[in-house]
């Protein structure tokens, strides 16, 4: 007879919480076999079974269990079994007393992140991750009742939501017999060249902005039509919302977008790749609200689906063939099978690789990374890496860089920048180094300085300059000099196609850099 028992490992308190049984009470089992959840203070971690046989369980899943206590047994025979039936403890349904209050891991990181004082939350014991979700809902539900109501009851923590969120609900509102000549009639709008299309929905009260274009055989149909500067909509796109689109500037999207819910916001500088799709079942249902940060990113074939809430944060990253669902329909509820509709949030600048599922109901903390074939099935802490399938987490998704380094990356991407240009023909002088390093093309100097000083420092001969640092410091930046302040992701002056060509050099880099929204349109590289 093998005994399952909560050791102290990686624990700072005499008690831990009993999270969850992984199998029935009396299953057979197999030696290494996941058997349960448990959570401490500092960790989640799953308890394997020691060996074959049938378990028996000595504890409810949710109480709090003394570490080093019996919590079930691994019978290897039938008279293992008959014994422990026959005389063997009971099984527990009280938690273990609690000297004084505690949190897990998982609660305590939740709290930190949504600014939650666990005080708050009435429960004798452990107070799990599950509680500290349930108060961030209800928070959040009081604070968008009134702000927010299409996100009643989902917590907008850690998502920048785009500005066209909060338009007047009269901002592009069309004529509402326009709008129903639309609805019968979708191919005679798609058949209209790209400017009668943005003529026609000017016409009718849509709010389009100057150099839009709407695709061949593309559609835009909505009671309310938001589209600011620059927006592109490739060939045969499909945008037709029950109740309002708003998409905003230099937003671009390739051929045969879908694009279908009850109201969608897209944030400023979004890039769509082809065939991505917004909708799919339950798109017209009332709780279908679609909301995409600034300078997202959504690869090609990505597909999510909009039954319910979700929001996107600024700079998110869906990678090519993401999928992310809002809601599961298979067989009978009443039988066991699971049906789950719920929603999806994917906190600012996190990152889903390719290929990867996100289930209903996760949450995606900022800057996280879900590696790319992983299946998410809860949520993702902020700044963590998760990978599998199910998607676990496994490390961080960053790591601190040091000063040195930081320099070292710094001084590479002028060579980098130097080494594009020569290749593309451009006429540039060999590098400068010393405190900066630097090179000229076109009558501009190009330079990296850790700490930008002013001009003088750089030995320029050159009225214009660009100057990459990663402290911009105080001084002042003259006429003719723009400087990118590589790690507050800023620049400061305005300059002209070399410094348009460094800008998108940064951003291929990951530095994207207000103020924006921006698009490349040069061709130095």
């Amino acid at each position: 007879m093998k005994e399952i028992v909560l050791t102290r490992e990686d624990a700072n308190t005499e008690f831990a919480l009993l999270a969850e049984w992984l199998v029935e009470d009396r299953a057979k089992v197999a030696r290494g076999q996941p058997v349960c959840v448990v959570e401490t203070t500092k960790a989640t971690v799953e308890i394997e079974a020691p060996g074959d046989g049938t378990i028996v369980q000595l504890f409810e899943e949710g109480l709090e269990v003394e570490l080093g206590t019996v919590i079930a047994y691994v019978a290897e025979s039938a008279a293992e079994l008959a014994s422990l039936e026959a005389g063997g403890p009971e099984r527990q349904a009280k938690p273990a007393p609690s000297a004084e209050r505690k949190a897990t891991r998982k609660a305590v990181e939740l709290a930190e992140r949504h600014g939650i004082d666990l005080s708050a939350i009435e429960k004798r014991g452990f107070i799990t991750e599950k509680d500290v979700e349930e108060l961030v809902a209800l928070q959040s539900a009081g604070e968008t009742a009134g702000a927010m109501p299409l996100l009643r009851g989902v917590s907008t923590a850690g998502v920048t939501l785009p500005a066209l969120f909060d338009t007047d609900d009269s901002d592009g509102a069309l004529e509402p017999g326009f709008v129903e000549s639309l609805r019968a009639d979708p191919s005679s709008f798609r058949a209209l060249p790209p400017g009668e299309k943005v003529r026609v929905l000017r016409e009718h009260g849509a709010r389009i902005g100057e150099d839009v274009v709407l695709g061949e055989g593309s559609l835009v149909l909505a009671p309310r039509v938001v589209v600011e500067d620059g927006v592109e909509l490739g060939p045969g796109a499909t945008v037709r919302c029950e109740e309002a689109v708003a998409i905003g500037a230099l937003t671009r999207c390739g051929p045969d977008l879908e694009l279908v819910c009850r109201r969608a916001f897209v944030g400023r500088g979004v890039w769509g790749g082809r065939s991505v799709r917004f909708g799919g079942g339950g798109h017209r249902d009332p709780w279908a609200v679609l909301a995409v940060g600034d300078l997202a990113f959504v690869g090609d074939e990505a597909f999510v689906n909009v039954c319910r809430p979700v929001l996107i944060g600024r700079e998110v990253f869906l990678t090519m063939r993401t999928l992310i669902v809002t809601h599961n329909i298979g067989h009978s509820v009443l039988e066991g099978f699971e049906n789950r509709f719920a929603p999806v949030v994917l906190e600012d600048r996190c990152q889903v690789g390719l290929g990867a599922v996100v289930y209903a109901g996760c949450r995606i903390g900022a800057e996280a990374i879900v590696a790319s074939g992983s299946y998410v099935t809860g949520d993702v802490p902020a700044g963590s890496f998760a990978i599998g399938v199910p998607a676990k987490v496994t490390g961080s998704s960053s790591h601190a860089v040091s000063r040195p380094r930081q320099v070292e990356i710094g001084r590479r991407m002028i060579d980098d920048l130097h080494e594009l240009l020569a290749l593309r023909g451009h006429a540039v002088s060999a590098i400068r180094d010393g405190d900066a390093r630097s090179f000229e093309v076109d009558g501009v100097t190009v330079a990296f300085a850790p700490a930008f000083a002013g001009v003088d420092e750089l030995g320029s001969e050159t009225r214009e300059n660009v100057v990459l640092t990663l402290e911009a410091g105080e001084a002042e930046v003259p006429d003719g000099t723009s400087v990118i302040d590589l790690l507050a992701r800023r620049l400061h002056g305005s300059g002209g196609e070399v410094l348009d060509a460094a800008r998108e050099l940064c951003r291929k880099r990951g530095i994207r850099l207000e103020p924006g929204p921006w698009r490349y349109r040069g061709d130095l590289i």
